[in-house]
């Protein structure tokens, strides 16, 4: 049978200048959303010349991945820091970070996110209507990701 869940899975930052690329462990991880998130990317394109000749060409693209933590814990304390410290100012200069991304699943598949930057993140908490504070969330931009697969033995 096959197991999808990913509890215990970890993921973990480092930041060229906020953590001197010291890797940084998060695991509270929220329900109400997803707590890594990565969407599609375009590889190429393709289009049909005036004569019918397919013609394709390869694109590089960054790769987005959204961030997900539950609220008032110290993953968000830490990605809150983050924010602010590489949030451009009138008279503040941005810590410019470089990120790095590693996110460890249960299976053991390991993704490498790397040449990164911090793009979105609320500067502070925001309030739900139901009471509780929204689950904040952080999207990066890298210029390599790379998934190594689990390591599987098929039964003889």
């Amino acid at each position: 049978m096959t197991d999808i869940s990913h509890l215990g899975a970890v993921v973990t930052i480092s930041a060229s200048n906020t953590t001197g690329n010291a890797p940084i462990p998060m695991t509270a991880f929220p329900k109400d959303t997803d707590p890594v998130s990565i969407p599609n990317v375009t590889l190429g394109s393709m289009e049909i010349g005036t004569n019918g000749d397919p013609i394709t060409w390869s694109v590089a693209t960054p790769k987005e991945l959204t961030l997900a933590v539950i609220p008032n814990t110290l993953d968000h304390v830490f990605m809150q820091q983050l924010v602010q410290l590489n949030t451009p100012e009138k008279g503040k200069r941005s810590n410019n970070d470089i990120i790095t991304l590693t996110r460890v699943m249960p299976n053991g598949s390991v993704l490498l996110c790397e040449a990164g930057k911090l793009i979105e993140g609320s500067p502070a908490a925001s309030q739900s209507s139901s009471g509780r504070i929204n689950t904040p969330t952080y999207k990066f931009m890298f210029g390599k990701m790379s998934e190594t697969p689990p390591v599987i033995e098929l039964a003889q």
